[in-house]
């Protein structure tokens, strides 16, 4: 069965993905100009990455631990 934190971090790496590929097209651009120069879409595809590496992380150290049979 597909758990919750595995669609999770599938959708939370594709969304970062996306942004920090946007962000680092799109570096040097001047609309960055507004944000006083801080590339905000490569910063936050980071972190959101990141966090889909955790949940990531999280259903594959809980599929490690051996499940009780049920009788």
């Amino acid at each position: 069965m597909i758990s919750l934190s595995s669609i999770l971090s599938a959708l939370f790496l594709i969304l970062g993905s996306i942004l920090m590929g946007h962000g680092y097209l799109t570096d040097g651009d001047p609309m960055y100009g507004k944000s006083l120069g801080w590339n905000l879409n490569l910063i936050w595809g980071s972190l959101v990455f990141g966090v889909g590496v955790l949940f990531g992380l999280g259903y594959w150290f809980a599929n490690q631990i051996p499940q009780k049979e049920k009788i």
